[in-house]
């Protein structure tokens, strides 16, 4: 069976031990009334019919009727001790069985035939073990069978070879009835697992990082209609992680007020067990990082049209994200301020979506992740980022023009050995064109890759709006419509092994979200510029 993550173990338990205690309180019950009846049975039969073996077996039916009483009454005041009570099947039930039989062998006149009336008894009080989904019950219940066999066939004198079958077929049922519990709780397990808050149907896992696993899962309401979603679900060892759980509410929150073809879509949020998950729509592919590295690993550049179409569609996302009001109504323009390849998701039909909106904020909102600091990829971020009091759609820009960068070229704008280097880079490095790694590069492309990596943010491309604008006035065999996503496809097609679009991993150092605080130090200490 899949090796199920912790929280969902702990669930299931607390399931399996819920359901125990409702059937053992049962059970309890049936047993107490069940001993009451034996009781009343047992003493109209000897009192009434005057049928001695019945009068024999009125003193063991009394002290049964009050231990069974006795065990009611400790399971009302104490409930704790309810998954427990199908332990007494083995220590109460069968020995009282085994008991009613040796009284009754005075009476007989081959006695013997008590072992064919016993053992079906016996194996009823096994499965009534089973019922309450204890195993340990079903052991107890089946070796208390075992010896009031072996203590009944002593009594009678029979010889040895009498207890085979009854044994065996006690044994058997046994063994058995452990396999179905055990069979039961497995199928319970699985059906957990895949029933995810309520109306989500787990399939595989698709990745997992240091704070977050991701699930492909069917959405599947009561309507009766199914769509294929993303489940991202923090790790329940960060699920109590105030900072964390802050950011990723964001995410959520912000994507669920955003529609574009060129945005990947939240749907849903909430808490489940233990842990916090969103769901988002699904994206069939890899990340842009992902087709990067393989070409890059081939020494091959990206198809030009593919690339001026990626380009193009990111540009197309963050023009409406520049532009979209705050719900409040007080401000214009989410920032998203992580704009990167492995942000950009692409899928094996050719669609560009941007994703990851944790650390997004709205324009002029003050809403830095914590007064004096600033959070992005270094490797990305504007230099006028290291400084801002807020949030600016021209630091995406100038992110996004590094991500182009990258898109064109297969290398990275900006690398260095540590953060301290990387900012200086970031800060001091020259910046050459496109077409100096990759000289079939449009000059118009070259120009415009340059404007957004202009330092100074007055020179630097306005607005994404433009860029995709001045993209679609591209004409020829490059041009990014009607070309580029099916020479994206193409592309898509000849990456054969990488992880999914959506599945987390874990960052390499360029790649990873840090936080720059306003004292020119990087989160850890070490001194940015």
């Amino acid at each position: 069976m899949t090796t199920l993550n912790r929280s969902v173990r702990e669930h299931l338990q607390r399931l399996i031990r819920d359901e125990r205690g409702k059937t053992a309180r049962v059970l309890v019950r049936l047993r107490a009334l069940g001993a009451a009846a034996y009781l009343l049975m047992t003493a109209y039969y000897a009192k009434v019919e005057q049928l001695p073996d019945w009068n024999a077996t009125l003193p063991f039916f009394s002290v049964y009727t009050l231990i069974a009483l006795g065990l009611l009454g400790l399971t009302i005041k104490w409930p704790a001790v309810l998954p427990y009570s199908g332990v007494a099947v083995g220590l109460l039930d069968l020995p009282a069985l085994c008991l009613v039989s040796l009284s009754a062998i005075p009476s007989m006149a081959q006695p013997i035939y008590l072992i064919g009336s016993l053992a079906p008894a016996l194996c009823a009080g096994i499965v009534l073990a089973a019922v309450a989904l204890d195993l340990a019950s079903i052991a107890l219940a089946t070796v208390s069978a075992l010896i009031s066999l072996g203590v009944l066939l002593a009594a009678v004198n029979a010889p040895t070879s009498e207890f085979v079958g009854p044994a065996l077929t006690t044994t058997l049922v046994g063994i058995g009835c452990g396999y179905l519990v055990s069979r039961v709780r497995t199928l319970v397990e699985e059906s957990r697992r895949k029933d995810f808050a309520g109306k989500y149907v787990l399939g595989e896992r698709i990745g997992a990082g240091g704070m977050a696993e991701v699930f492909t899962a069917t959405y599947s309401p009561e309507g009766g209609f199914e769509r294929k979603v993303a489940v991202k679900r923090v790790l329940p060892s960060h699920a109590s992680d105030e900072q964390f759980v802050a950011l990723f509410r964001r995410e959520a929150e912000l994507g669920a007020t955003l529609a574009h073809p060129n945005l990947v879509q939240v749907l849903d949020f909430g808490r489940h067990l233990d842990s916090w998950f969103l769901a988002m729509e699904f994206v069939d592919g890899i990340t842009l990082s992902a087709l990067l590295r393989a070409h890059r690993e081939r020494a091959e550049f990206v198809p030009l049209p593919a690339c001026l179409f990626i380009i193009a569609e990111v540009a197309e996302g963050l023009a409406y994200l520049h532009e979209k009001p705050s719900p409040d109504g007080r401000s214009v323009g989410l920032v998203h301020r992580d704009v990167n390849p492995p942000n950009v998701l692409l899928s094996r039909t050719g669609e560009v979506k941007i994703s990851d909106f944790g650390v997004a904020r709205w324009q002029a909102s003050g809403g830095l992740t914590a007064t004096g600091t600033v959070r992005g990829k270094l490797a990305y971020m504007a230099p006028e980022q290291l400084d801002a009091l807020e949030p600016l759609p021209s630091w995406d820009l100038f992110a996004f023009g590094a991500t182009a960068f990258e898109i064109l070229t297969g290398r990275r704008l900006f690398s260095a050995e540590n953060d301290v280097a990387l900012v200086r880079a970031l800060l001091e490095a020259p910046l050459p064109a496109p077409s100096v790694e990759r000289p079939s590069v449009p000059p118009e492309v070259d120009a415009l890759v340059s404007s957004l990596l202009e330092r100074d943010v007055a020179k630097r491309v306005p607005s994404a709006r433009l860029v995709s604008q001045r993209l679609r006035q591209l004409e020829g065999p490059n041009a990014p419509w009607p070309h580029g996503q099916r020479a994206l496809v193409e592309a898509l097609a000849t990456v054969k092994s990488a992880a999914p679009a959506q599945a987390p991993s874990a960052p390499a150092s360029h790649e990873a979200t840090v936080t720059v605080n306003r004292d020119g130090t990087t989160r850890d200490g070490r001194a940015a510029r």
